[in-house]
């Protein structure tokens, strides 16, 4: 009887070993970064320690861009399957690093100045706001970092979670001011200093208390102001040289994501949000075929062209 208690103690262990060891679940061998913009989309990068595992299993966020998943180790590309659940699977034998790169909605955008995210890291992870923005709430208790750029004149906060879990944060986009000297792209952002000097908590509230007098001056100025008319085709609004050299390549004809990317040498996280935003202007229209997204000019798209010399 023994014996056979035993062993059956034996095989219940050696299940929950093998239970553990298929089960996804959070691990310390991930690292994320979430780099948050204005528009509620995040690029967010997972790097994985794989060593010693033949498969990596992992489940994106929900607001995933399938369009602008890249994974590769050591700088190569590697396949994966994406399940229809959004969970990545990836053949690791024989590496020891794997980089997950894509871009996804996990936030939305109240009254044109406040930002509410969702997030939900598997491991440890940074969140990174926009330039100049300022926080208003956050779960959990994070270590909270102003980081500010070479100039000293521009910051970044930097919230960063020590473990895995479900998040909520919100923040505020402040107005720019004339002091400020760089200049944004529409759809882009700088890409945070590596480096910098970390400010106290009691200065990031500080700082949201600025944020909040600033915003009740700038809604103040803008019900002072008459509504501009709109402009045609929006040249005063952004409509810049990487817009027109996506107008170009489609004038050529249709193309895919990965295809504009090429054409035009810009990341595909940074061409969908411009793509998007053509889409909703009306200049760029997508299909379908063959499983694959397909973007193609517009008659208004090939006007614009057309007006802007080209």
């Amino acid at each position: 009887m023994r014996e056979r208690r035993r062993y059956l103690i034996v095989l219940t262990c050696l299940g929950l070993l093998l239970f553990c060891s298929l089960t996804p679940r959070a691990s310390s061998d991930l690292k994320y970064t979430y780099i948050l913009y204005p528009d509620g989309h995040a690029d967010i990068k997972i790097v994985c320690n794989v060593t010693g595992k033949e498969f990596l299993e992992l489940r994106l966020e929900k607001g995933y861009v399938s369009e602008t998943i890249t994974v590769f180790s050591d700088s190569m590309p590697l396949p994966y399957a994406l399940e229809p659940d959004g969970r990545i699977i990836i053949n690791t034998s024989y590496l020891n690093n794997v980089v997950i790169e894509y871009e996804a909605i996990v936030g939305n955008v109240t009254a044109e100045v406040q930002v509410n995210v969702f997030i939900n890291p598997l491991g440890p992870a940074d969140v990174i706001l926009p330039l100049n923005s300022a926080l208003l709430y956050f779960t959990d208790s994070p270590q909270i970092a102003a980081v500010s750029d070479p100039t000293s004149k521009q910051f970044y906060i930097v919230l960063s979670y020590g473990s895995a879990g479900t998040y909520e944060l919100r923040f505020l986009l402040l107005p720019r001011t004339e002091t400020e000297t760089s200049v944004v792209t529409p759809g882009t952002q700088p890409s945070p200093p590596t480096g910098g000097v970390g400010i106290s908590n009691t200065l990031v509230l500080t700082l949201v208390g600025v944020a909040a007098a600033a915003l009740l001056g700038y809604f103040i100025m803008r019900r002072r102001l008459k509504k501009a008319p709109e402009i045609e085709p929006l040249l005063e609004y952004g409509f810049d040289e990487r817009d027109k050299a996506i107008l170009r390549t489609l004038s050529k004809g249709e193309a895919t994501l990965s295809d504009l990317s090429k054409a035009i040498g810009l990341n595909k996280s940074v061409i969908w949000r411009r793509l998007e935003r053509l889409r909703e202007l009306g200049y760029v229209e997508k299909g379908y075929s063959r499983g694959k997204s397909i973007y193609r000019l517009t008659q208004k798209g090939l006007k614009t062209l057309k007006e802007l010399g080209d």
